[in-house]
């Protein structure tokens, strides 16, 4: 079963640019899928628990500041498109979505 998390950062930072964040999160090998709804925040898919995804995020982060929660799907609410709460909820596998 996938785990869900919500990762929020300070969209604002120079480093590590949202490109940068980008690229790491797709070469992260917890990564299942993602999607990136707005500045700041991205949805993760992964099999790791939040301790190996945590440990796997500080490197890249250091010294800045980010928050990761792993999230019950049934406990998240907010306006998205129909596709992302499908896969928000979608316990195994999650449908592929677009990133973005």
């Amino acid at each position: 079963m996938y785990n869900t998390f919500i990762l929020n950062y300070d969209p604002l930072m120079t480093d590590p640019t949202p490109v940068r964040l980008i690229e790491f999160i797709r070469s992260n090998g917890y990564t299942y899928q993602y999607f990136y709804p707005f500045a700041g925040t991205v949805v993760i898919k992964s099999l790791a628990d939040l301790n190996q995804m945590t440990a796997s995020y500080r490197p890249f982060f250091s010294p800045t500041k980010f928050l990761l929660t792993h999230v019950a799907p049934a406990h998240v609410g907010g306006l998205l498109e129909q596709e992302r709460w499908d896969w928000i909820n979608a316990a195994s596998p999650p449908p592929l979505l677009t990133h973005g």
